[in-house]
């Protein structure tokens, strides 16, 4: 399977008709997740908190080698890295290798936990991650971006947007072919992604809910985001596969030509209806810090909750939390 730098953003990005950035709507302060007390939803967290607007964070420059530890979600990985090379004024290179120890969404939250990392930039963990955490103290968890859960076809495929019932029945079973949903008479080869994945969380909290899942042959599941697109691509060399994945994943750091977003209830994904709220399947992400969290995380974390941090979240291609 070849896989790409996130920086190729020609290609699938083009096909799949990205809009551009947009403002978001009001956003979330910081809330603990906690497992010494029933833990709090993170859906209460982003209906409580709020971005500052007005408070002036002074940007937190500083030293490479006094650069916290990070790690968080894939879909996170360019944004780390333009962070660490703006605060720290170094390399690209030298950015990159802040990500060496990268380890995706579910086991950062562990490293955290533990103290093997200083921040996260993240997606939110499955319900198996926030049952491990419960032994653990509190993590304080502030959403900085808005990301959504898209469905990607083969551009051959002749269908351009699916109801979110409809998608809900595809994945559960009751909906096996196209011809069901407008399309070809084809069997729908529904993809799936593994449990404790960023995307599979997504899945389940956006639309499938505790419902069982089709079960699907154990060539329509991809273990890595990237694998998801490629086979997309290649499968049987028809149209027939449906899949998904994040929004800025699928658009920006992984490109595939051939392939196009589903639009969900009549509404196209884009920065500007993730931003907006009209896209359906709309998800924050975070950055996370706990009480052993340096002081240089901190920082990072306040300045990424400023007016001007917001800024820079957009700057970088994904959709901030904050309103304009």
């Amino acid at each position: 399977m070849k896989k790409k730098r996130w920086k190729v953003a020609a290609g699938l990005a083009a096909a799949l008709s990205l809009g551009s950035f947009a403002a978001a709507q009001e956003a979330p302060e910081t809330e603990k997740l906690s497992g010494q007390s029933e833990m709090q939803t993170l859906e209460e967290v982003s209906e409580r908190s709020e971005v500052s607007e007005t408070e002036q964070v002074p940007e937190p420059k500083m030293a490479l080698e006094e650069y916290p530890r990070i790690d968080g979600s894939l879909a996170c990985v360019p944004l780390c890295e333009t962070l660490a090379a703006r605060l720290t004024g170094c390399t690209p290179e030298e950015a990159e290798e802040t990500m060496a120890d990268f380890t995706n969404t579910n086991p950062c939250y562990l490293e955290l936990a533990e103290g093997r990392r200083d921040i996260l930039l993240v997606y939110e963990p499955a319900q198996s991650t926030k049952d491990s955490l419960k032994e653990y103290e509190p993590l304080d968890m502030h959403p900085v971006g808005r990301d959504a859960l898209v469905f990607i076809v083969n551009e051959e495929n002749p269908v351009e947007t699916l109801t979110s019932e409809q998608l809900y029945a595809i994945y559960t079973g009751e909906i096996t072919n196209w011809s069901e949903v407008g399309g070809l008479d084809e069997p729908i080869a529904a993809f799936q992604r593994p449990e404790t994945s960023g995307s599979q969380t997504m899945m389940r909290k956006l639309l499938i809910g505790d419902a069982q899942m089709a079960e699907a042959e154990e060539e329509l599941i991809a273990t890595e985001m990237g694998e998801m697109i490629h086979a997309l691509k290649m499968y049987d060399n028809s149209a027939s596969a449906l899949g998904y994945s994040v929004y800025y994943y699928a658009s920006s750091m992984y490109t595939e030509p051939g392939l196009k977003f589903l639009s969900v209830d009549g509404v196209a994904p884009s920065n500007e209806t993730i931003g907006s709220g009209e896209y359906p399947l709309v998800n924050d992400f975070y950055c996370v810090t706990n009480g052993q969290s340096s002081e240089e995380a901190l920082r990072i974390q306040e300045w990424l909750l400023s007016a001007d941090g917001q800024k820079f979240v957009e700057e970088c291609g994904y959709v901030p939390v904050a309103q304009k």
